[in-house]
């Protein structure tokens, strides 16, 4: 059977452990890999360092005696800690488009930055008034 895609190590540098994580389960779902697999496929991937950090997590046990679904959950309980929203609006607010940055990446900055705000339904209010308040800065000599 032929093999799509391979995963790499986690790498809290490149990519939040969510998206690590649905890049896996993706992996998973690409390659028909059976439940019972999964988290010895995981565990083997996720890299040294992770694999350390999740050995210490769940000490005095061992990640392989875990569900699969109880790994993620602790994987992801301390990559991605609970944000404090207030905290997330200031930097989505504070931002502003870098030198030699294009309109496109700065756009797709503050989408990502607007992800963690909970806007709600208020999410393309907010981000047009970003966005025009950027456009009035740069105009201002």
């Amino acid at each position: 059977m032929a093999k799509f895609g391979h995963l790499q190590e986690f790498n809290v540098e490149l990519e939040p452990i969510t998206a690590y994580l649905e890049r896996v389960e993706l992996y998973f779902s690409a390659n028909s890999i059976e439940e019972d697999k999964r988290l010895a496929i995981l565990l083997s991937v996720i890299g040294p360092k992770t694999y350390g950090v999740l050995r210490n997590l769940l000490a005095p046990g061992r990640p392989q005696e875990k569900g699969y679904s109880d790994v993620v959950q602790v994987l992801t309980r301390h990559f991605e800690p609970q944000r404090i929203v207030i905290a997330e609006r200031f930097k989505f607010y504070r931002r502003s488009q870098g030198e030699g940055e294009s309109v496109v990446d700065f756009v797709a900055e503050l989408r990502r930055l607007a992800s963690s705000c909970e806007f709600g339904d208020f999410l393309n209010e907010r981000f047009a008034w970003s966005f025009s308040v950027w456009v009035i800065k740069r105009d201002v000599p």
